[in-house]
């Protein structure tokens, strides 16, 4: 527990600094007619929601699973994600066409509040990434309440204890160091304008910046809705040919497999049993079928057993 506070004392912290230097940025940005550092500006605005939805999950990651939220608020990341990441992509593309925009018609920056402001961002970025870095490798504990099933089956709550790295700080950590980046950029940019008396470079490297945090929001857009539409992004024939290696299984239907957050990966999957077993026998296959679900990274499994009437009926979990 206080290491959770200390993580969320520092996330604050950091996002307390990069707000201060959005607000300094967007009115320098105005100011000195800098497209690439307003560019920078909205890129450290989307980093601060980031850090917020850091904030937000490392806090709902303690809260327990209830009867009315039974898989916990495990999905409250990809919700967060898929916002921020369309908040990034909606206002690049508009700094894009502001770009070709100000190309066509160039206007000259004042290089010297530029160089001030960014260097300003760069050592606040490079600050925030460094109380960030040594958080990556964080203490994770899995666990979820039982849930009910029409039929009989058995449920693993697999309780896991982790040093794996924590990708939620992690990505709050890349997005600081790259913003370190981005401010670096915009200072060589202005440098440039001075010894090159030239009002063209800053919109193209506005474009270039535009285009490279469009292209990397939209990956992470793209796996968050993934994510919330319960889509799978792995081969789910080797789960299958994992069941079906087992001599008791005779066939297998409803596989399901879903990723609702960076850590968590969801299996489920009714399997029919070649002949009538007693309960203990049944445990004892199923106990197999999770210690091989787990080498596979699952943390959350649902296994239904059932005889082999189910095989070529279609009255039963019909339309999957």
């Amino acid at each position: 527990m206080e290491k959770k506070v200390s993580v969320n004392s520092r996330i604050m912290f950091v996002a307390m600094l990069n707000i201060t230097i959005v607000i300094l940025e967007l009115v320098y940005g105005a100011i000195s007619n800098s497209l690439a550092l307003i560019t920078d500006a909205l890129h450290n605005l989307g980093d601060v929601l980031a850090l917020f939805v850091a904030l937000i999950a490392t806090y709902y990651a303690l809260k327990a699973a209830s009867s009315k939220m039974t898989f916990g608020f495990v999905r409250a990341e990809m919700m967060a994600a898929f916002i921020n990441s369309l908040f990034l992509c909606i206002t690049m593309t508009y700094i894009l066409y502001e770009a070709v925009l100000r190309f066509f018609n160039p206007i000259l920056i004042e290089t010297n509040s530029v160089i001030f402001v960014a260097t300003v961002a760069l050592i606040v970025n490079g600050i925030s990434a460094y109380l960030l870095k040594d958080y990556h490798h964080l203490h994770h504990h899995h666990g979820h309440t039982e849930h009910n099933h029409d039929h009989e089956h058995s449920h693993s709550c697999n309780h896991q204890h982790s040093h794996n790295e924590d990708l939620n700080m992690k990505a709050a950590y890349l997005h600081m160091l790259g913003d370190a980046g981005i401010s670096f950029g915009v200072i060589i940019g202005a440098i440039a304008t001075i010894y090159l008396n030239t009002p063209y470079i800053d919109p193209i490297i506005t474009f270039l910046f535009g285009v490279y945090i469009l292209k990397s929001s939209f990956g992470i857009l793209q796996e968050s809705f993934m994510s919330l539409m319960d889509a799978n992004k792995e081969d789910i024939s080797k789960y299958e040919k994992m069941l079906l290696s087992f001599d008791e299984i005779e066939a297998i239907h409803d596989v399901h497999l879903i990723h609702p957050s960076s850590k968590e990966k969801y299996f489920s999957a009714h399997i029919i049993l070649k002949n009538n077993q007693a309960i203990k026998e049944i445990e004892q296959l199923l106990e197999k079928i999770r210690h091989k679900l787990q080498h596979f990274g699952v943390t959350h499994t649902l296994l239904q057993p059932e005889t082999s009437k189910y095989i070529y009926s279609s009255n039963y979990c019909d339309g999957h």
